[in-house]
């Protein structure tokens, strides 16, 4: 039985029966909406609504789904009954998605790409969390594209051309004109001359295995690619952070912003982490800001190299 919401929408709506043309029909919308195509990775449709008139859709299908984006690892689940307001560029007021943190089921209220962040889509969830990805997780994989997939995985380990490409549209957007390194050993010695350049601790980012290093000085972006991801705990606070494959930021003076790819625990839960920085009025201290605004004070020494 569909819910009152729905009866509500229906009069005036296109409603699409069936699984492969409700399938068919929910992506064009993606489309239209300037969102990934892969968003509702569901099975036997039974009904796609659209009511452009009030920007409101809706999809039924047969039972509930637990879907795992594998590029990023992340859960997500969908009810049988999967409604939201859309505009461009954003599903809002979303019911019967949840994204899975450790042991915890979080509703989705919102999905969303920013043009100030190309390339990314932002999950938000009712508790005010939210995590931002490569919007190319979450599109559709053609048959073609996974045999073709599965015979690199077969023939060889991750190499740093295969690294490159699939390094998110932001990392491309910020590529021309920046100094690029390879290498693991280059790597962490140009990454550790930038953070003291920028007055940062210099042990902000323990990684091994860095296959690439970037910084686009004119547009003050940096990245770091490297093979897989790290979980690190700082001894000094028993703070645990973790470094996804791919770690971007923009910087300035005593600061980054806007960072992608890092997460810091709390409790049971992983808080992504969108600015550090130090105050001159907080001397010795570096603040991290996490995206549901809760942010906290360290000591920087915390953050130094371990010799």
């Amino acid at each position: 039985m569909a819910s009152q919401i729905i009866e509500t929408y229906r009069a005036g709506a296109e409603i699409i029966n069936g699984d492969a043309a409700g399938k068919k029909r929910s992506i064009e919308m993606l489309q239209e909406l300037g969102l990934p195509k892969g968003l509702f990775p569901l099975d036997d449709i039974e009904e796609f609504g659209y009511n452009r008139a009030n920007c409101f859709m809706w999809i039924l299908h047969s039972k509930k789904k637990e879907h795992t984006f594998k590029k990023i690892k992340q859960t997500v689940s969908y009810a049988t009954e999967v409604t939201a307001f859309v505009e461009k560029g954003k599903l809002k007021k979303i019911a019967g998605v949840k994204t899975k943190e450790l042991m915890l089921w979080l509703s989705v209220v919102e999905v969303y790409v920013d043009e100030s962040s190309p390339g990314k889509i932002t999950f938000k969830t009712g508790t005010g969390l939210s995590d931002s990805f490569d919007a190319l997780a979450f599109d559709v994989v053609e048959k073609n594209q996974q045999q073709n997939i599965s015979i690199m995985k077969r023939k060889r380990a991750p190499s740093l051309v295969y690294m490159n490409a699939m390094a998110s549209q932001i990392i491309e957007t910020n590529r021309v004109g920046a100094e690029v390194i390879n290498g693991d050993a280059a790597s962490k010695k140009k990454s550790i001359e930038l953070l003291q350049e920028l007055n940062l601790p210099k042990g902000l980012f323990p990684l091994d295995d860095i296959e690439e290093f970037g910084y686009n000085r004119a547009n003050g972006f940096m990245w770091i690619l490297h093979r897989k991801k790290k979980e690190h705990t700082f001894k000094k606070i028993k703070q645990t952070v973790s470094y996804a494959t791919e770690v971007t930021a923009f910087v300035e003076k005593g600061k980054l912003k806007k960072i992608t790819g890092v997460k810091t625990k709390e409790l049971m839960l992983w808080l992504s982490v969108v600015e550090v920085y130090v105050e001159e009025s907080s001397a010795g201290k570096i603040t991290f800001k996490t995206g549901t605004g809760l942010s906290d004070s360290f000591d920087a020494s915390a953050f130094e190299l371990d010799m």
